[in-house]
């Protein structure tokens, strides 16, 4: 029986982020592992997963028979009633994530897991905001950068003064618009002291384009159309995804800074500009590192200083994984009222910025304003 002190924990969606990706991840340390959800639920001593629910029956008996787990259903809104659950993860794709985020807000639960990306649209997004926001429910989703100890100490050690005042990051990655990018936004709003976004500029890779065959590489599926009259992407036959891959796009945000976002297959790498320094992260190679010193940049000026000394610091991890990280947060607002790293309000900025995206691409190019006006476009991403 389990003890009355914990938190309940019910999980919707009995895939590769539900659980069954802990199989498949590479990394074996404590700052990768657990990976999964309810791996990491298992690691947390606070907390205890009571049921979970999948719409397919043959992946929930997948995951019922890998963790040895029966308390199984179909339907997540009947596990919600009856197992009246603390916090739900919801690991659905996110094409099929809006209402069962909607729902367990509406109906007692005090945190909610999300992955990424957050669902199809930004009015959908609006739906979950309001939700979130109207029954006080703590809230983290899948950018779990955020809670990696490496990129957290980057990010604090830019706030602090380490290279000056920031200017701008450079973000090097090739991947999709709605599943993947949501890490890339949201590491470099972090890293730049999570600034309010105020336009966005940007593509979509189409078929032809020259980033075309890296495209096949990174993501091995059909390129999705774009529906102008009913103003949504279309999944190609026999799919429910639709997730575009993005070419060059920047941000500019509140306090002076922008975000470069060049795709470059096979890399994971951030690179930020300071008025006295840089910071950057080499994720593939496991390297963050803050570089003080070299020649000062000064704004709106031609002079220059003499260079200091450069000073390297190299980042050494500590702690848990992010995943186990994510959901410790979540169990502190709960019992603190302190608001997670990844409230709703800063996971809203990298989902506007997301559709702007896509906006953007759509009039050529053009740069949308933040928040977009345009709330209708559907993107049913993974």
């Amino acid at each position: 029986m389990m003890s009355k002190s914990k938190l309940k924990v019910a999980i919707i969606g009995t895939g590769r982020m539900g659980g069954l990706m802990e199989d498949e991840n590479p990394f074996r340390n404590q700052y990768t592992k657990p990976y999964g959800h309810f791996s990491s639920y298992m690691a947390i001593p606070e907390v205890e997963v009571v049921a979970v629910a999948n719409r397919g029956r043959e992946r929930l008996e997948r995951f019922s028979k890998r963790f040895d787990f029966e308390n199984t259903y179909l339907d997540y809104k009947e596990m919600i009633e009856k197992e009246k659950p603390d916090i739900v993860s919801v690991t659905t794709p996110s094409v099929r994530r809006a209402e069962p985020i909607i729902f367990a807000a509406e109906n007692g639960v005090k945190g909610i897991y999300a992955e990424k990306g957050l669902c199809a649209s930004l009015e959908e997004a609006d739906n979950i905001r309001d939700a979130v926001v109207k029954n006080k429910v703590a809230f983290n989703w899948g950018a779990s950068r955020r809670h990696h100890s490496g990129w957290v100490q980057l990010a604090e050690g830019i706030s602090k003064g380490a290279i000056g005042e920031p200017l701008f990051a450079t973000m090097y990655t090739f991947t999709d618009i709605i599943k993947h990018h949501p890490h890339t936004l949201d590491t470099v709003s972090m890293l730049l002291g999570d600034p309010l976004a105020k336009w966005v500029e940007g593509s979509l890779v189409e078929k032809g384009d020259q980033l075309e065959n890296g495209a096949a590489i990174e993501r091995p599926r059909a390129f999705p159309d774009y529906d102008r009259e009913n103003h949504r992407f279309v999944p190609p036959s026999g799919e429910e995804i639709a997730d575009p891959m993005v070419g060059f796009y920047r941000v500019g945000y509140s306090n002076g800074c922008e975000g470069l976002f060049v795709p470059t297959p096979g890399r994971w790498e951030i690179d930020v500009q300071g008025t006295e320094g840089r910071a950057w992260g080499w994720e593939q190679q496991g390297i963050w590192k803050i570089r003080k010193g070299g020649q000062k940049i000064q704004r709106n000026s031609k002079k220059s200083e003499k260079p200091p000394l450069i000073e390297d610091i190299n980042i050494r991890l500590y702690g848990d994984s992010p995943t186990v990280n994510t959901i410790r947060d979540i169990v502190n607002e709960i019992n603190t009222g302190e608001r997670t790293r990844g409230n709703i309000d800063v996971t809203m900025q990298s989902v506007e910025v997301q559709f702007g995206i896509a906006n953007s691409h759509l009039q050529g190019g053009k740069r949308v304003s933040i928040p977009v006006s345009d709330r209708s476009l559907y993107i049913p991403g993974g």
